[in-house]
């Protein structure tokens, strides 16, 4: 036994995730936001909301909200379905996946003293941790797919790539909670059981594996489920292979019933969830918010090379993957024939996958450290990426070491970058070219970068119109009675609308530091939280959104 363990651990690829899981431990308790209660926040709170509400509070009509509005208010952010019913906005698919840590972490709290509430310190840690989790599963299904086509020298730097390189390491870390870690987890094991499945194509049980898998993929993030794509036309290299795939379906229906089958079943307690607090077993959510997807509009352009949020600015080693997909149908020297038929179904996978989400009304997807909805198909741009270093490897020694210099130094940069977003140099959604150019290398914001940051309009782009506001001029048209009192909703002095620069004797840390005071004494004065939730619920849109909003417009004016 020894001896096996000690060859396992040999391998560069398993030595690898082992000093990636270290570094990322190292990381966790580096920021111990669990501490700071920076895990259950945003997203994370709907997200999460099912488990206190279903197994400590046995509520999910979250009736419980209202017994302590100031512990909660800020905790769930429910929306009022069409029979006057509150529903969380998110479908279920993560509190499933935080559920094994989730009870971990209330049996400890309810033997050791803690709150057992669902938000005190341990529930956050357990959370904060359980990404890591996820990835090393996913990192262990990628590997797997990654070396039945290249050798171990490839597949273990680019599995180093996709985790160190890429926003990935943030989200695994920083935001662990966030949707997208655990997406990646679940895309690289469904990547991984999909060329298994077509080695002996016909397996009823891998069907139901693969289809309550792709439905789970798609209850956790419902864009996803275009993965579908990649399952049915996975090993289709030719026209006569198309033909030959379609007609494979149809000749044996009942495989493709099975797969929908339970595709459907993963889904099922959702549906009857929807259709307790709506009245419909299919209830859009997301739509009780406003935006939606802008098919005839999709900002392509934006979601791949803008300074504001352009995939390929803030992660430029996927520039190398995207254009690794076109080189795998090419018999090209270090390529496996066996990846000609790669080709097809990532290219439609990853067309269909930048469409749907430029589509979105907010294809920037609100704060964040780069394009993070990308994130969840990593696993399966690990492919034509590890296409790309293969194809470098073989080619003359001088050539050969320019090219991984250059994949060494953007997988740096990518860590440089993080530590920027860090500490503010990178705005989490505020960017543009000019305070891009100005930060570009430092590691804090200077002076002018205050300035520079533009502000998007929300209420046009959940219209599908894409502006910035100019903070100077929406100074300049503000009332005497604006200078006097914060913002209501929808009034001309929203704070969304005037909140841009510093313009005066602080320094950015210092600056973020007021702000930060000045919204944690909104917090404590009850009456003027409760006022701002309020605000928050007429403006429909996150109260902790509503609590930044106002704290800026008080610092601009120097009040509070």
């Amino acid at each position: 036994m020894g001896s096996g363990i000690r060859s396992t651990l040999s391998r560069p690829y398993n030595i690898a995730i082992l000093v990636m899981a270290l570094a990322m431990v190292w990381i966790n308790f580096s920021h111990h936001n669990w501490t700071r209660d920076r895990v259950i926040e945003w997203d994370v709170k709907s997200y999460y909301a099912y488990l206190p509400a279903v197994f400590i509070y046995n509520d999910l009509s979250l009736e419980f909200l209202d017994e302590d509005p100031e512990k909660f208010g800020d905790l769930i952010w429910p929306v009022t379905t069409p029979t006057g019913k509150r529903a969380l906005i998110t479908t279920m698919g993560m509190s499933v996946l935080y559920s094994p840590f989730f009870f971990l972490a209330h049996a400890y709290a309810s033997l050791t003293g803690w709150e057992a509430d669902g938000y005190s310190i341990p529930y956050r840690f357990a959370l904060n941790f359980s990404t890591l989790f996820y990835l090393l599963a996913g990192l262990y299904f990628l590997k797997k797919v990654l070396l039945r086509y290249f050798s171990p020298g490839i597949a273990t730097f680019t599995l180093v790539a996709v985790v160190m390189g890429t926003n990935l390491l943030y989200y695994a870390t920083h935001e662990a909670a966030m949707t997208h870690g655990f997406s990646f987890a679940l895309i690289a094991l469904f990547l991984c059981l999909t060329v298994r499945f077509y080695d002996k194509p016909g397996s009823v049980r891998q069907l139901m594996l693969l289809g309550f898998l792709a439905g789970f993929i798609t209850l956790v993030r419902p864009t996803n489920i275009i993965i579908l794509l990649l399952f049915f036309l996975w090993g289709v290299d030719s026209m006569s292979a198309l033909r030959n795939r379609i007609g494979y379906y149809l000749q044996k229906p009942g495989l493709v019933g099975v797969m929908a089958l339970f595709f459907i079943l993963a889904w099922v307690p959702q549906f009857i969830y929807w259709k307790q607090v709506s009245g419909m077993f299919f209830y859009f959510t997301y739509g009780e918010e406003g935006g939606g997807f802008f098919w005839g509009n999709p900002q392509i352009a934006n979601i791949l090379v803008s300074y504001k949020k352009g995939w390929f600015v803030y992660t430029p080693l996927m520039l190398f993957a995207f254009a690794g997909i076109f080189l795998l149908p090419w018999r090209l020297k270090g390529l496996p024939d066996a990846l000609r038929g790669a080709f097809l179904p990532i290219l439609v996978f990853k067309l269909l996958n930048i469409y749907i989400l430029s589509s979105w009304w907010a294809w920037w997807f609100g704060g964040g450290f780069g394009l993070r909805a990308f994130i969840d198909s990593y696993a399966i741009m690990a492919l034509p990426m590890a296409a790309v270093f293969s194809l470098a490897a073989k080619q003359p020694e001088k050539w050969r070491k320019a090219a991984f210099g250059v994949f060494v130094l953007l997988i740096l940069f990518n860590n440089f970058q993080i530590h920027q977003y860090r500490r503010g140099a990178i705005h989490y959604w505020w960017m543009n070219k000019e305070a891009y150019w100005e930060t570009f290398l430092r590691r804090k914001p200077t002076e002018r970068y205050w300035e520079l940051i533009t502000i998007p309009d929300y209420e046009k782009a959940r219209k599908g119109i894409y502006v910035a506001i100019d903070p100077k001029e929406t100074k300049e048209d503000e009332s005497p009675e604006a200078e006097s009192k914060p913002a209501a909703a929808g009034d001309a002095a929203d704070p969304d609308t005037i909140v841009s620069v510093s313009r005066d004797e602080y320094g950015p840390e210092e600056r973020e530091k007021r702000i930060l005071e000045i919204e944690q004494r909104l917090r404590d004065d009850p009456e003027m939280a409760e006022f701002i939730r309020e605000k928050a619920r007429e403006a429909n849109v996150p109260a902790d959104t509503m609590f930044r909003r106002d704290a800026l417009w008080y610092y601009e004016r120097g009040e509070y």
